[in-house]
């Protein structure tokens, strides 16, 4: 595929990756130009994830209800050509049936209209579905809930209320008071945020549905403008299978981070504070090296003083750098005093014992 050639055992591919050199990710097809993306994917090769999926195709104009009601009119008797739907009885009969009807519902925003579905004995037993329709909003279902109410209201009333007396008929029609019945209420189903959840497919749980101008939209959190979306700063929302994160900018003069890309570090004054340390670092090598060299210039100073004192002794006479001087004895020797000839066969004394401990 996509210009790959054969090779023994592995394609060899020229534009595309993969083992079969495809260009497209995510199930995307080549149509020889670009990457035809399955929802909720998109980008160049299907690589991400889209923020939002179109629903719009799928969301009705108007939703209805359909109400199965019964009725037995009074003041029309019954006959089989009521029971052929293409007979002149049945049309003047329905025509007669829909006008009475109008007039009953005529205050129900709500109201289409009603369909005929049976004809039966019992003065006239009349099988009908009173239609409902209303625009579609985010509503539309409270909306339908309350419409079937108000039949039921209306209904129950006009058939207590318009009935023979003395077997004559005051109004369009009579009723039976107590042949009035509803039998099933049908409300068109439409859930926009369940199908916003399966055209996400995995990411369903991240996708939901906002209204704007009461149209559904299917949105991420990296949709902007709706309330439900993720606020990066300075970066941006990318969905992936945890949900939505956002990846922080780094701009020349600024550094981003935090959850939300909130956080902004100037790099200016990250240089200035690394610029200072450094010089701070060699402001203390310089002073380390010039208490080094002092140190050894003083011990090179003190070694020339002793050599020189040395020197000094061996040109005055003192004795030689290594040997030992008995200065006591020097002293006495020269002005010849008795106690220290005692005190020097003393000391012989315990030099002697000196010895021989050595």
């Amino acid at each position: 595929l996509n210009g790959g050639t054969w090779k023994e055992n592995f394609c060899d591919c020229s534009t595309g990756v993969g083992d079969q050199c495809s260009r497209c990710k995510n199930g995307g097809t080549w149509d020889g130009e670009k990457c035809l993306c399955p929802t909720p994917y998109g980008g160049e090769s299907c690589e991400e994830v889209v923020n939002n999926i179109d629903i719009g195709e799928s969301t009705p104009e108007t939703v209805s209800a359909q109400m199965e009601l019964t009725v037995t009119v009074t003041s029309v008797k019954f006959t089989d050509e009521l029971k052929n739907h293409s007979s002149q009885e049945f049309r003047e009969f329905n025509k007669t049936f829909t006008e009475q009807m109008n007039i009953v519902y005529s205050g129900i925003p709500e109201y289409v209209g009603v369909n005929i579905t049976n004809l039966r004995l019992g003065s006239v037993v009349v099988e009908h579905d009173v239609l409902l329709r209303t625009k579609y909003t985010p509503e539309y279902k409270t909306a339908l809930d309350n419409a079937t109410e108000v039949v039921k209201q209306k209904i129950t009333k006009v058939t207590t209320e318009q009935i023979m007396t003395n077997d004559n008929c005051s109004a369009l029609m009579c009723f039976n008071t107590t042949g009035t019945q509803v039998q099933n209420i049908t409300v068109t189903q439409y859930d926009p945020e369940e199908e916003c959840r399966q055209k996400a497919k995995k990411f369903g749980h991240y996708f939901l549905v906002e209204y704007r101008d009461q149209k559904p939209y299917c949105i991420s959190p990296c949709e902007s403008g709706f309330k439900a979306s993720k606020n990066c700063n300075h970066g941006k929302c990318q969905m992936s299978e945890n949900g939505a994160r956002c990846l922080c900018l780094t701009t020349e003069t600024h550094w981003y981070s935090g959850e939300d890309c909130n956080q902004g570090t100037q790099k200016s004054l990250v240089y200035g504070l690394v610029g200072a340390g450094v010089v701070l670092v060699l402001i203390i090598l310089v002073a380390l090296l010039m208490l080094i060299f002092h140190s050894k210039r003083e011990v090179k100073r003190q070694k020339y003083r002793l050599s020189q004192w040395y020197k000094w002794q061996e040109e005055n006479g003192g004795p030689t750098p290594g040997t030992f001087q008995n200065i006591g004895f020097d002293i006495c020797q020269g002005i010849g005093l008795p106690l220290c000839t005692q005190n020097d066969s003393k000391c012989g004394n315990r030099l002697g014992a000196v010895g021989s401990c050595l």
